[in-house]
């Protein structure tokens, strides 16, 4: 896969907009406490989003034959 192609994986971009979030409320100097809670909440969402859609594109692999040995 080229890189250009990578670069139109919404994992790929939901991942860049959660550390750029993580980021964001550091620079903003919000207090520790809504920081954390932005951050737990940013984290959770992301992982079970990348985590979920990584299932889906193993799933359609092995529909598709891409999972098997030759």
């Amino acid at each position: 896969m080229k890189v250009p192609e990578r670069l139109k994986s919404r994992k790929l971009w939901v991942a860049v907009g959660g550390v750029a979030a993580v980021i964001l409320t550091e620079w903003l100097n919000l207090s520790p406490d809504t920081s954390d809670g932005i951050v737990t909440a940013l984290v959770t969402i992301i992982v079970a989003y990348v985590g979920g859609q990584s299932l889906v594109d193993a799933a359609k692999g092995l529909l598709n034959g891409k999972g098997k040995e030759k």
